[in-house]
């Protein structure tokens, strides 16, 4: 009987998903080595950085970001001006159909401040991205230290920044 009532319960779930595409809502958007570096000593701010991949078939706009446990979170990015490089926080950031950003030194990179406790090499905190057409993605970010942050961003020949 219940193995009936199993078959009919999903036999009606197909039927209610038959008819209709899911390709324009869902962003199929998926994060990957989200990490955040420990705060240094006497330091009121730190550092983020992840990889953005966008498998669906239209951009996304990310406009926001949180970490439990921080107090504030910003989206910034480095940009050549004038010669000089200068850091600068963004409104958003584009994550254009079947390509990835990711944020990493010298580029886009999250900045983070007021930890509501120290940050622990090792632990993870969820961070949670937000994007303009009110989709959220939630991921967990491991805490590193500066010296494994240094040595994960240095630029491997199997990167690259689109499919």
């Amino acid at each position: 009987m219940a193995s009936a009532l199993m078959i009919n319960v999903f036999s009606s779930s197909v039927a209610a998903h038959a008819g209709h595409s899911h390709d324009i809502d869902d962003a199929k958007l998926a994060v990957s080595n989200a990490q955040i570096r420990e705060f240094l000593p006497a330091s009121k701010a730190s550092v983020g950085y992840l990889t953005i991949s966008n498998h669906g078939g239209t951009a996304a706009n990310l406009t926001k970001a949180t970490i439990d446990g921080l107090g504030r979170v910003e989206i910034h990015e480095h940009k050549h001006v004038n010669g000089m490089m200068k850091m600068q926080k963004v409104d958003a950031v584009t994550i254009k159909a079947h390509e990835s950003v990711s944020f990493q030194p010298g580029g886009y990179h999250l900045m983070v401040f007021d930890p509501q406790e120290p940050l622990k090499v090792g632990q993870e905190r969820k961070l949670t991205l937000y994007f303009s057409d009110g989709n959220r993605l939630f991921t967990n970010a491991e805490v590193v230290s500066l010296e494994a942050q240094a040595a994960h961003s240095k630029p491997s020949k199997k990167q690259h920044a689109h499919h």
